[in-house]
């Protein structure tokens, strides 16, 4: 079924109502990969530059939709500059992934994801084959499922905030200023071991709640999305 062709100017209306209905309205079924899947974060900027000193995580978790998934996380440690040991870490975890899951897609959140990937792919290479196989399962979750099923206020257009709608309770500094986001360029300021460590350990958090959150997006949008588009 396709979706129908929205009315001139309904974008708008569509926005106010979503507004009003604490930040989102159903426009269709929700669209998503069957189980499994994998979850995927990165924490961390493209190989290169000042982005080299900042903390650099991948975690990623096979999900069959029945029982918890385990994570698993590579982090690239101080010594590690730019990731390269951690990004060959991550392709061997990937790759062995990709063996046992051909058909399931990579859930992430943005296009950040993805970016990083390739650039680290051209950075420290990768085996024949690995990253097409890679992108070809990626699925970017805001854009490819929330976006499509979903019209949502500005306010709701983060992961942070579509996760709370979905009942999905973060910590309680997740939102500020100093929270995730800010962190990993405190260690560009300090060389103290203690307070690295102690960066390593909130970025790693951080990164873990991600993938929950994402897991807890998906889940609403399964349990509450509608069955049939809506007019």
């Amino acid at each position: 079924m396709t979706s129908p062709v929205p009315e001139p100017g309904s974008r708008t209306r569509d926005e106010v109502r979503a507004q009003d209905e604490s930040g989102a309205l159903w426009l269709a079924p929700p669209l998503l990969p069957p189980w499994p899947v994998v979850w995927l974060a990165i924490e961390g900027g493209p190989p290169g530059g000042q982005a080299d000193g900042l903390v650099r995580i991948w975690r990623l978790a096979v999900d069959d939709g029945e029982g918890e998934p385990r994570p698993e996380t590579v982090t690239a440690g101080f010594d590690d500059p730019g990731g390269r040991r951690a990004w060959g870490r991550f392709v061997a975890c990937a790759g062995e992934i990709l063996e046992r899951h051909p058909e399931a897609r990579w859930v992430h959140c943005s296009p950040g994801e993805s970016a990083m990937v390739r650039a680290c792919a051209r950075a420290y290479g990768a085996p024949a084959g690995f990253l097409e196989r890679l992108e070809e399962a990626l699925f970017e979750l805001l854009s490819r499922g929330v976006r499509r099923a979903l019209r949502l206020s500005p306010e709701a257009c983060s992961l942070e905030q579509l996760a709370r709608l979905a009942g999905f309770h973060w910590r309680p500094d997740r939102l500020r200023p100093s929270g995730p986001t800010g962190r990993p360029r405190r260690v560009l300021a300090s060389a103290d071991p203690v307070e690295r460590a102690q960066v390593l350990r909130e970025s790693e958090g951080a990164i873990a709640e991600d993938l929950m959150a994402m897991r807890a997006v998906w889940r609403w949008m399964l349990e509450q999305g509608p069955r049939e588009y809506c007019g």
